[in-house]
């Protein structure tokens, strides 16, 4: 049996908030965002602004996708994995927090040849449960 091909998600992406799902929260204040990855499987690098009331908050990662669990990042109480699911690259973050744990994934797919990306966000715990479909296009 020959192994499936897996996507590649490097590129340039911006936001296209029209076809975005985002929470009232995020809605309101969005107002513009571009991604950037790159991708060598295992190794995906990845790093997003989002300008959220006219301030850019920047955030970026980099994991391998063998769905080994890593710890101790960044001298936090930190779990992170980057797994495949399907075609899917599902990263996820159990964050230890003084008031309770957060945890957050993100689900990236490749929709429409390759020339979108969707990425699924979910985020409970912290006071910060939300949930945000980003969408973006290549550029």
């Amino acid at each position: 049996m020959t192994p499936q091909k897996r996507p590649d998600f490097s590129g340039e992406w911006r936001l296209n908030p029209h076809a975005s799902t985002l929470s009232p929260l995020v809605a309101a204040a969005v107002q513009g965002g571009e991604l950037q990855i790159e991708h060598t499987d295992p190794k995906f690098k990845c790093q997003m602004t989002i300008v959220l009331g006219g301030k850019p908050v920047v955030k970026a990662f980099e994991m391998l996708a063998d769905g080994r669990e890593v710890t101790g990042t960044e001298g936090t109480g930190m779990a992170s994995v980057l797994r495949w699911d399907g075609e899917a690259l599902v990263a996820e973050w159990q964050i230890s927090l003084p008031n309770g744990e957060m945890t957050m994934s993100w689900r990236y797919a490749l929709e429409k040849g390759g020339q979108r990306l969707r990425a699924a966000e979910v985020m409970r715990g912290g006071g910060t449960d939300q949930d945000n479909l980003w969408v973006f296009d290549r550029t």
